[in-house]
């Protein structure tokens, strides 16, 4: 079961506002954007009941890769909101677009209670924001074991793969934007297949020797059968739930 805290990550300039006319539980933990790795493994180490991320950070690209990592971990009973402003209000809204009543011109804020935290419909801007952030365009299956993968002629490990791309931390330096290619290994032989860096994160957690790169790769040449089959044989067999 996930404990009682609440995780908030923002942008540092937004933090003391959202600190201030938030309403919040009592256990609450902030997080800059900037120090998003000990966000991670406080996540990790007390598995909150609710992250809530700054909408405006979790559009840029080190956000939507916290986002995908907080899902990754499936902590049960755990929520995942947006921190919007609302009317000159901070609040806590659901991340899902679908999820979010949107009325007239100017919709009445409707605040509901849910244990410990508030939670309010936002309109059709909050909206677009919500919807900016789904950005799977495929079901993504965690790897069942170590995969060594091989990039730019350095070692990396395959997290996760979808048919359209994968996510992988690299001891060589990888950068948004930048084209590698990835061997991995497969039953007696490699599958080689060309990529494109999507999103990079530079982390040392406290406790890890060497620093790496988490990052997220799109697929530019790989044939989706072909990546369809290589999941099939090294990851599980349910795909990563999606928590919008």
């Amino acid at each position: 079961m996930p404990s009682d805290i609440t995780i908030v990550v923002a942008d540092p300039t937004r933090m003391p506002a959202i600190r201030e006319s938030m309403q919040l539980p009592e256990r609450a933990m902030y997080f800059t954007s900037g120090n998003i790795a000990s966000a991670m493994e406080t996540i990790r180490a007390h598995q909150p009941r609710l992250v809530a991320v700054d909408a405006i950070f979790a559009q840029t690209p080190p956000g939507v890769a916290f986002v995908d990592r907080v899902e990754t971990l499936a902590i049960p009973h755990s929520q995942l909101r947006l921190v919007v402003q609302l009317e000159g209000r901070w609040v806590m809204a659901p991340r899902s677009a679908a999820a979010l009543p949107v009325s007239g011109s100017r919709p009445a804020l409707a605040v509901v209670r849910a244990p410990a935290v508030v939670v309010a419909p936002a309109p059709a801007v909050v909206a677009a924001q919500a919807a900016a952030l789904n950005t799977r365009r495929a079901p993504r299956f965690l790897v069942r074991d170590a995969v060594n993968a091989v990039v730019e002629s350095g070692s990396a490990s395959l997290v996760d793969i979808s048919v359209l791309g994968a996510q992988i931390v690299s001891g060589p330096v990888l950068r948004p934007r930048q084209k590698i290619k990835l061997a991995l290994p497969d039953t007696g032989d490699m599958l080689n297949v060309m990529a494109q860096v999507a999103w990079s994160t530079f982390e040392k957690p406290v406790l890890v020797t060497d620093a790496y790169y988490r990052a997220g790769i799109e697929f530019t040449n790989a044939a989706q059968q072909v990546l369809e089959d290589y999941r099939r044989r090294h990851c599980a067999e349910q795909p990563i739930p999606y928590r919008g």
